[in-house]
């Protein structure tokens, strides 16, 4: 058909910037157009997934999206951005304060005809040994509708959150449900959401711990827990991609040249190796001069201490010989 048939049952009234009209065309992606509009409608605030006919997964992608053009803020309001800004490239999730909000029928409602919400719900009052608030429990529906964690994993995430907690703590404490919807957000950010890839990732965090535990021991801090700071450096070193090897190497290094455990001192020699892609002992023994240097004397002390044994055994021959004589 000929497009000059068609036109506009009313006059054209666009309330958008032409900026915003022009970014959405270049993108050619109805769903993008379909969720800002509806964002808009909704006046900048959550609205449900299935009104546009998406399922949350797919609503939270698009609104990344969205986030990476420009045309929506991390808090999900739409905010445009100059022309001449780059757009963000790793867009934050929705913070807490901007979950779907339900009322107290809402929520009763759901209760009642959500049966795995039901176990989520009893697990949770089982393990803080009380009745869930209605804030706590808007927020546990919030992260299964918003972030699309099914109930199972839900489940599987509270129990760890907990575990972590005592683990830290030494006693049959309770976390907060924030450090429950915190941990929630890491894991849709790993897009986790089976329990075996829930399994998955808690076996590599495990492993982590397991390293990051090693590399204390490397250090010599064995009668105390870390300090925020001190774990910040060594999961810095471990995301750079050293083991504890090469961390021990370092250490050692600084000791030698500052007589005590320089943290800032240490993360330079490691972050100068980093920045010359060298992380294993092979690496840094080949591509570092200072270890090249160490070698050398190390192989020219070796056959001085040779000579001096040499030298010892002979004497001690001599000795022997002089007195059965």
């Amino acid at each position: 058909m000929d497009r000059a048939e068609f036109t506009l049952s009313r006059p054209v009234c666009l309330s958008l910037p032409v900026e915003e009209v022009d970014k959405l065309l270049r993108e050619k992606d109805g769903r993008c157009a379909l969720t800002y509009l509806a964002l808009l409608r909704a006046g900048g605030k959550p609205f449900p997934a299935e009104s546009i006919g998406l399922t949350e997964r797919e609503l939270r992608q698009t609104m990344e999206r969205l986030c990476a053009l420009g045309l929506v803020s991390a808090a999900g309001r739409a905010a445009p951005v100059p022309a001449d800004k780059p757009a963000t490239a790793e867009p934050k999730l929705v913070p807490a304060a901007e979950l779907p909000q339900y009322t107290a029928e809402d929520i009763a409602s759901r209760m009642l005809s959500d049966a795995p919400m039901q176990t989520v719900r009893r697990e949770a009052e089982q393990l803080y040994g009380r009745k869930l608030t209605t804030p706590e429990m808007n927020m546990l529906l919030g992260l299964r509708d918003y972030l699309g964690l099914p109930a199972d994993v839900l489940m599987e995430l509270i129990h760890y959150v907990f575990q972590e907690y005592r683990a830290e703590r030494g006693h049959a404490g309770t976390p907060t449900m924030r450090r429950i919807e915190k941990e929630a957000y890491a894991w849709a950010d790993q897009e986790i959401h089976t329990t075996a890839q829930a399994e998955e990732y808690l076996q590599r965090k495990q492993a982590r711990q397991e390293l990051a535990q090693q590399v204390l021991q490397v250090l010599e801090i064995h009668d105390r827990a870390p300090s925020r700071t001190e774990r910040g450096y060594i999961a810095s070193w471990l995301d750079m991609g050293f083991g504890c090897e090469a961390i021990a190497e370092a250490y050692d290094r600084t000791v030698v040249a500052t007589g005590a455990r320089k943290w800032a001192y240490l993360n330079r020699i490691l972050m100068s190796w980093h920045e010359k892609g060298l992380h294993t002992p092979e690496e840094i023994e080949t591509g570092d001069p200072r270890a090249a240097g160490k070698r050398r004397a190390a192989n020219t002390a070796a056959p001085a201490a040779e000579r001096d044994d040499l030298d010892r055994v002979e004497q001690l021959l001599r000795k022997m010989e002089q007195t059965n004589t």
